[in-house]
């Protein structure tokens, strides 16, 4: 089970959904290959100040994200890509050092999910949040 928040940025006096942040209940298991995130849940509407920065978490690449037809409601997440990434990155000079196993969240930008998902917008992210 995915924990979901979406970051809203306000631009001339609308809010937008900017960012999808995915948080697993017990970890993300980097051994399965995809893992298919329903977006069609409840999710927390939060705002970047809200954020916590001492969290671990890596944006995705709409590279590494994929669209089963057979799930349409679902976005998966190709870890095999997110690890080779992580992988490349760790050999630059300045890349923090760090385990897979304390990535806590995973960040997709909501542009590149209406990109994978083929739709001009996302009307799941402006009426299914809730408040905490």
């Amino acid at each position: 089970m995915y924990n979901l928040s979406v970051i809203y940025r306000c631009s001339e006096g609308v809010e937008i959904p900017k960012w999808l942040i995915v948080k697993p209940e017990n970890g993300f298991d980097w051994n399965t290959e995809t893992v298919y995130i329903p977006l069609n849940q409840p999710f927390l509407r939060t705002s970047q100040e809200e954020i916590n920065d001492d969290t671990l978490g890596i944006s995705l690449l709409n590279s590494e994200l994929i669209v089963n037809t057979e799930l349409p409601e679902h976005i998966g997440i190709h870890f095999p890509y997110v690890k080779k990434r992580i992988n490349r990155l760790r050999g630059e000079p300045l890349a923090p050092i760090f385990k897979l196993l304390e990535i806590e969240q995973l960040i997709i930008q909501i542009s590149d999910l209406q990109i994978i998902m083929q739709t001009k917008s996302l009307d799941i992210f402006s009426c299914n949040w809730i408040n905490f």
